[in-house]
């Protein structure tokens, strides 16, 4: 009974019915009735500055992906070192009470996804969406954008770590083959066969045990994920079964995240590894599997 009543509170509170794709993404009717929110935070997602100041959501604040993941001499796509991203979370005027909103631009649907894990990897997982289609959805329901860019005061922000979402190469090395644990590589289907050049990894090919799931499956032709239904078929389709664990891994950690995403609509407890082939590839001790031709 207590469940129920909570349920009920939860859809008069925030809007929509309760559901596991709710949990994640929001359509742009609910963020229309909500963006006076004074607990709001709209991130607007962007690989170059000039996307946000040409147009963005009003109130949306500028989230450029490189402040959350960076380069280094060892690894072209890491997660950036939690003092970081707290210094960049409260910057951003985000509370540990703040509802945030994600708003991927040019249909980059990978850097939202990106953006929402590493704020679920804050603590921030169950007060995180993902704005579904991002701005073109927004705006081809005739939603307005603005040039102007809102004032906002820096905030305190206490990370709270959620233990893996992120994992390592030990980690995915311990679990690689065991039962009930499913490798799914977010890439092409040429890529993950090990068809044509090599791009950015070492050898061609995937993890030995992995499936297949192109991040592109689980979009639409508008870049927004695929209702529930669909989404369970696309994994079914793949070998992943209902209770997987799963860990999504693509070329170093960016374009697996909306697999990831879709993973978490679905309820399963996911990881994203954040070396990803890349890394794996570059471990010369370690078995790659390609598609006999």
């Amino acid at each position: 009974m207590h469940r129920i009543w909570l349920v009920l509170v939860f859809v008069a509170c925030f809007g929509f019915s309760y559901d596991a794709q709710a949990q994640v993404s929001v359509t742009p009717s609910w963020l229309a009735e909500h963006l006076q929110d004074p607990s709001l935070v709209v991130l607007h997602v962007a690989n170059v500055r000039a996307d946000y100041t040409r147009e963005h959501i009003p109130g949306a604040r500028f989230l450029w992906p490189g402040w959350m993941a960076q380069s280094n001499p060892d690894l072209s796509f890491e997660v950036s070192p939690v003092a970081q991203l707290d210094t960049l979370v409260e910057g951003l005027g985000i509370t540990n009470d703040s509802r945030i909103v994600v708003c991927h631009v040019l249909g980059d649907a990978a850097a939202a996804a990106r953006v929402y894990i590493t704020l679920e990897y804050l603590g921030l997982g169950d007060r995180a969406y993902i704005l579904d289609g991002g701005l073109e959805a927004w705006k081809a329901e005739g939603r307005p954008v603005t040039k102007e860019i809102s004032g906002y005061n820096p905030a305190k922000f206490t990370p709270m770590i959620k233990d893996g979402v992120f994992v390592d190469l030990d980690y995915v090395k311990a679990r690689s083959g065991k039962a009930g644990v499913r490798l799914v590589d977010g890439r092409s289907a040429q890529g993950f066969d090990g068809g044509g050049s090599a791009v950015g990894v070492f050898r061609a090919g995937h993890i030995p045990e992995a499936v297949n799931l192109p991040f592109s499956a689980v979009l639409d032709a508008a870049n927004r994920y695929l209702p529930v239904d669909s989404l369970k078929t696309k994994f079914e389709s793949a070998g992943i079964k209902p209770g997987d664990d799963i860990v999504a891994y693509c070329n170093s950690g960016r374009t697996a995240c909306p697999v990831y995403v879709a993973a978490k609509m679905l309820g399963y407890t996911v990881h994203l590894y954040d070396g990803s082939f890349e890394e794996w590839s570059r471990q010369e001790d370690l078995p790659v599997d390609v598609k006999e031709q």
